[in-house]
């Protein structure tokens, strides 16, 4: 189930909304002042990358 991050146009606050269907995004109410249809904020998410820096690599060698 998604969490999404919202942000209301009216007063400002930022809060986060398990929103179970996109149709439902609608009904989203701001917990601070109750505006519907918040702003939906583009969220950072953390991902692994396999290769890395440089320096992350060469701690992690191994010599035969």
């Amino acid at each position: 189930m998604p969490i999404y991050e919202f942000r209301c146009p009216q007063c400002g606050t930022e809060f986060e909304e398990l929103v179970l269907r996109m149709d439902t995004e609608e009904q989203v109410r701001c917990p601070q002042c109750g505006q519907r249809g918040p702003e939906k904020k583009i969220s950072r998410f953390a991902s692994h990358r396999s290769g890395g820096s440089a320096s992350s690599q060469a701690s992690c060698t191994t010599s035969f």
